[in-house]
């Protein structure tokens, strides 16, 4: 039985759950504030690219076209937005992006996390760009990794 793909239907697979502990939690908490920047009420993301312990930049998501999303997305998902997770990769040297982290949370309008599993067009982009492992909020208690 198939169905229409979805924002969330991606390749990219749940290798691990766990609480928000520790680094996890410092580099979330940035993402949170940084999702207080996104340009949609809706939608607000927050993204953070780790290498080693270093936060090495922090993105919000916005609703201008991103041209760099476009080489990964298909017509028929509309135009590339920037997401959170290509905001906080544009621009940034291959050799600091190969091996980092990158971790990206949504944040619902209560404040609490909500589901942020990268789409199939961030999940490219990263791959593109040598992003070892991805973190995303789940819920207010997990979060989940995956393996590019």
């Amino acid at each position: 039985m198939s169905h229409e793909p979805t924002e969330y239907d991606s390749d990219l697979l749940i290798e691990r759950v766990m609480l928000y502990k520790g680094r996890n939690s410092r580099y979330f908490n940035a993402a949170r504030k940084a999702s207080m920047f996104s340009s949609s009420e809706e939608y607000r993301h927050g993204a953070v690219l780790v290498k080693g312990s270093a936060i090495i930049n922090i993105s919000p998501n916005k609703n201008n076209f991103c041209s760099f999303g476009t080489r990964f997305r298909t017509e028929q998902a509309g135009i590339a937005t920037l997401h959170a997770e290509l905001g906080c990769i544009l621009g940034i040297d291959r050799s600091i992006t190969d091996g980092a982290r990158v971790y990206v949370c949504r944040v619902g309008k209560n404040g609490d996390f909500r589901l942020s599993k990268p789409c199939p067009m961030c999940t490219a982009a990263m791959t593109h760009v040598g992003i070892k492992r991805v973190y995303w909020t789940l819920d207010n208690s997990n979060c989940a990794m995956g393996r590019l």
